[in-house]
């Protein structure tokens, strides 16, 4: 039952935290100058009645209390409003640019783990060495870049080899109905320079752990033991230190 609890611990503390977030966002929108009746109202010959019909479709005629119950009541039916720029649904407008995202995210995600547990290995195993000095020190510089500022430097380095505008179809999706080889394509070249700039934010930070975690699993009796008793430490390594030391990359 310890592994139910922690699951519930764990699934407790994350609605908390979606919580305080969706409330943060609330009230943050509350006190800042202006609403979205004013916000929208600044055009041209904009009406008493216009702006009293907006505060009503809003509901910000309500009580804060009441604002806050609504919220959390379409929040909660999947209800993300409106987007007056392009008069669609904001659930289809985010649907529409996950199609991307989500394999942008997914390819980044996956290459820096492999990169930083392969690096990460290398530098504990060679600790001390010249790869394992520049290793971390390219690991630390990558982790402390802004996404943004890395971003832009990769436009400027490699946006006359890799395209960084003018997709086909923006909302087409790599698992979509119409997907052929040319879109398929079209897809994939767009996708290098994001994924890269989020391979390269998020690979030294799994470097760091698997190196402190590969340090910690060398000093373990049982390595000690193993090379006692002659095993090769290629075979120690792969076998016995890398596995044990995956844990905090696992978790």
């Amino acid at each position: 039952m310890r592994g139910a609890d922690y699951v519930i611990r764990r699934a407790g503390f994350a609605l908390l935290t979606i919580f305080v977030a969706i409330t943060i966002n609330f009230f943050l929108f509350r006190v800042l100058p202006g609403n979205v009746v004013s916000d929208l109202s600044r055009v041209p010959h904009a009406t008493p009645q216009l702006r009293h019909a907006l505060t009503v479709q809003f509901g910000l005629d309500q009580p804060k209390w009441q604002q806050y119950l609504i919220y959390l009541r379409e929040l909660a039916r999947g209800n993300l409003g409106v987007s007056f720029h392009y008069q669609q649904p904001v659930s289809a407008l985010l649907l529409n640019d996950l199609k991307n995202t989500v394999p942008m995210v997914t390819i980044g995600t996956l290459g820096a783990i492999v990169v930083g547990i392969a690096t990460g290995v290398l530098s504990a195993w060679r600790r001390g060495s010249a790869i394992d000095r520049a290793s971390t020190s390219l690991a630390l510089a990558f982790y402390a870049f802004p996404t943004q500022f890395l971003g832009l430097m990769l436009l400027i380095l490699l946006g006359g080899l890799l395209p960084t505008s003018g997709m086909e179809n923006p909302y087409a999706g790599i698992f979509g109905s119409q997907s052929t080889p040319a879109r398929l394509q079209d897809i994939g070249l767009h996708l290098i320079l994001p994924a890269l700039t989020l391979l390269l934010t998020l690979y030294g930070e799994f470097t760091l752990i698997m190196r402190s975690s590969m340090l910690e699993t060398l000093g373990e009796d049982y390595v000690l033991t193993a090379r006692a008793k002659g095993m090769p430490e290629r075979r120690i390594i792969a076998r016995h230190v890398v596995r044990n030391a995956l844990l905090p990359i696992v978790t």
